[in-house]
């Protein structure tokens, strides 16, 4: 151990790594063969880089099928280590025996790594004669197993880190080369060219798309020493019917190897390009396919999710260096043109309009520019204040179970969820205020929903507060977020027993009919036409001009440190506004204040209490339906995995949109697919959800989302068949959407 210790001190490459504890292990024990390999779980292969052998014996570097050589992998993914004697008699490898035993392995030894419930690795020893294995081999190859998969994760992470730096200094020199060209082929050839050189392949080419989208010219063009180039035009159908059917839908068209994931004839065009692997993005503006950029290799090539992203990135960046240039060339014309008019009227009308407008665009920079720093400087002070809570909790509530004292660890647990909540209802405030929040819209009777308040407000404010409630005859139904507009009600009555504190005072909660013409629509900020108004009016301090032009801002409070947020009204805001209302105040110093929320009115009847109830659903209800979890995030997947299992229903894991579409294109039988929005690997979870409906027509889809994205929703509501959950949620809540979806 010692020496293995010395031996991987310096070595960078998880491979030699790997070899390097292989000869260490081989030599100790007098092994024929020893190696480490990743497995994957879901094909049950064990992919080996590098392996050390004894002479004479061959190696097992690439993939092996670990079924084909007996049932042992069911053990292994039971983080049970295998040792056999003898293959020949041994009921897991009996079958295989024969293939064992031309591989060198009349006997051997399979250690696995498990890394939260999942088989990640395996370290094997092989022995080519018959031998009985002591249990202190065993703990032996253990030890080393996790010692190298410890030192290979760390160097991976050390390669991926660099790797990251590459791209992000190769990002700023293509963004400053391309910045001082002011001709846009001249944007394209260099871009192609230092995309081509960056990436180590054959040839790079940027291409506009023709106007009926069934063709394409190339028209910037970089190509390696000796490999041809691809200027030309081309039909996107001479390249499969995969490729014009991908890329219309914006998604990337990537080929690892043409001869072998393709038909002949659907090769032959790549073929005669001599292109053996090929990435072409497109870039879609307003629904149409605009251009694309490829990379492409003479060779086979394994394109990595990094260099899927790059090209992703790369591909948008130039689009935006081409209108650039196109709007400055435009723009130095227009001037051109303004200057034969100088000493005309309306030359300097335009002149003096002009210098008007930079200084309104660089009153909003600096009014925009101290918004984001003071709505910065907010979040990171709250947010740091709750993490200090979690972390410090989670910190002693691992301290107490190290030491074995249980008794009171619970406060602990119940601090760190406390913070948790705290900060997904901060992070919420924010989507509100930002009008990004997930709203759910239903048919509301504002009245019905004060009345139902009533006695939670008169809590809240306390007993010297006299609360008054004044519903307006035959009020309209408006279609908003119920919840949202309780919590904007409960915010209102919070805030004016706070300005009437210490003495106490009145509030007075008012709803109306409101129907609003030029001018007095104007004046509320809102569209002509018909509002129901619920309005709070306290008799208390009462605000500056000041402070009511400031109300809605980001983190702005006049309350003592540490008493409130000043996130309140802005969430409140946020909601109005994505609700298609407005909120306005109306206040005057020691005479008290009246904010109001305008909601527009629905046409409809207001939906009852029992009609917008959720059913209750039975955690473990599942069928076996087969579910595709796709979540870059470990932890999150793992959690989601963990509750459809528990709830009957099997699990298969993807952690990128490239390994979600080779599933959904597989023959597995997928009854849902959960995914989550955000994704690496240059495709996002909207773009697999419309993908797999191409094959899967009718497929049941789950969104897991931070805020309602675009790339969700589009310009509209979902489709059938699918739903949204938005993060942090409750493993019941996801329990109940994935049984909806799926009973529906």
């Amino acid at each position: 151990l010692v020496r293995l210790t010395d031996r991987l001190r310096d070595i960078e490459d998880p491979a030699d790594i790997a070899y390097a504890a292989s000869e260490v292990l081989g030599m100790a024990l007098s092994a024929s063969r020893v190696g480490y390999g990743a497995i994957d779980a879901d094909t049950d292969t064990l992919h080996v880089d590098r392996d050390w052998t004894a002479p004479g014996v061959d190696s097992l570097a690439g993939v092996t099928h670990l079924r084909d050589y007996g049932s042992f992998i069911d053990s292994l993914k039971s983080d049970e280590s295998i040792a056999i004697a003898d293959v020949r008699l041994d009921d897991r490898t009996g079958i295989a025996s024969d293939a064992l035993e031309a591989r060198s392995a009349r006997s051997f030894v399979n250690v696995p790594i498990v890394e939260q419930g999942r088989l990640v690795a395996v370290v094997f020893v092989n022995d080519a004669a018959v031998r009985q294995w002591a249990p202190e081999d065993l703990t032996f190859v253990r030890e080393v197993g996790q010692r190298t998969h410890t030192a290979v994760e760390r160097a991976r992470g050390r390669a991926g880190l660099r790797e990251s730096e590459a791209r992000l200094r190769f990002l700023d020199a293509l963004g400053k080369e391309t910045a001082k060209i002011v001709d846009a082929d001249e944007i394209l050839a260099a871009t192609t060219r230092m995309v081509g050189q960056h990436l180590g392949i054959s040839g790079c080419a940027y291409a506009d798309i023709d106007e009926d989208e069934d063709g394409f010219t190339v028209r910037g063009d970089w190509s390696a020493p000796g490999s041809p180039s691809t200027v030309g035009h081309y039909r996107l159908a001479d390249f499969g019917k995969l490729a014009p059917r991908t890329l219309r839908v914006g998604l990337p068209l990537i080929v690892n190897d043409s001869l072998a994931e393709l038909d002949p004839e659907e090769a032959a065009t790549f073929r005669n390009m001599g292109i053996g692997a090929v990435i072409s993005m497109p870039l879609v503006k307003e629904g149409r396919l605009t251009a694309l950029m490829a990379v492409y290799d003479k060779a086979p090539h394994a394109w990595s999710a990094n260099e899927l992203g790059l090209i992703r990135e790369v591909t948008e960046r130039s689009w935006a260096h081409v209108e650039r240039v196109g709007a400055e060339a435009d723009l130095r014309a227009s001037a051109a043109a303004l200057s034969e008019l100088n000493a005309t009227l309306e030359q300097r009308v335009y002149e003096r309009t002009s210098l008007l407008m930079q200084a309104e665009d660089a009153l909003r920079q600096a009014q925009k520019m101290e918004a984001v720093g003071q709505l910065t400087g907010g979040i990171a002070h709250d947010f740091n204040n709750l993490l200090a809570g979690i972390s410090g909790n989670l910190e002693m509530l691992e301290l107490r179970l190290t030491e074995g004292r249980l008794a009171g660890v619970e406060r602990y647990i119940a601090a760190a969820q406390s913070g948790s909540r705290r900060a997904a209802a901060l992070t919420q405030r924010l989507l509100a205020f930002s009008r990004r929040q997930t709203l759910d819209p239903r048919a509301t009777d504002a009245n019905r929903l004060i009345a139902g308040m009533e006695d939670l407000i008169r809590r809240s404010v306390g007993p010297n507060v006299e609360v008054g409630v004044v519903g307006a005859d035959g009020l309209w139904t408006t279609k908003v977020d119920p919840s949202q507009l309780e919590n904007s009600l409960l915010n209102f009555c919070i805030n004016a027993r706070d300005a009437m504190a210490p003495n106490g005072g009145r509030i007075t909660i008012e709803t109306a009919n409101l129907s609003l013409k030029d001018p007095a629509a104007r004046e509320r900020d809102l569209a002509p036409g018909q509002y129901v108004s619920l309005c709070v009016t306290d008799t208390g301090a009462g605000m500056t001009p000041e402070v009511i032009s400031r109300a809605f801002d980001p983190f702005f409070t006049t309350k003592p440190l540490g008493a409130g947020t000043g996130l309140g009204l802005s969430m409140v805001y946020g909601f109005a506004r994505q609700s298609g209302g407005q909120v306005r105040i109306d206040s005057e110093v020691g005479k008290g204040t009246t904010i109001c929320l305008y909601l527009p009115r629905f046409l409809g009847d207001a939906e009852s209490a029992e009609a917008t109830a959720r059913p209750s659903v039975d955690a473990g209800d599942g069928g076996g339906e087969i579910v595709l979890v796709v979540e870059d995030e470990p932890t999150i997947r793992l959690l989601v995995v963990e509750v459809l299992e528990d709830s009957g229903y099997k699990a298969i894991e993807a952690s990128d949109g490239p390994g979600a579409l080779r599933v959904l294109q597989s023959d597995a039988r997928i009854d849902l697919l959960i995914t989550d929005v955000g994704l690496p690997g240059g495709i996002n979870g909207r773009q697999i959800a419309d993908a797999a409906r191409i094959d899967r027509p009718g497929l049941k889809v789950l969104f897991i989302t931070g805020y309602a994205e675009k790339a969700v929703l589009g310009s509209g509501q979902l489709e059938t068949g699918m739903a949204v959950i938005t993060k942090p949620f409750v493993m019941a809540a996801l329990g109940a959407k994935v049984r909806d979806l799926i009973d529906s």
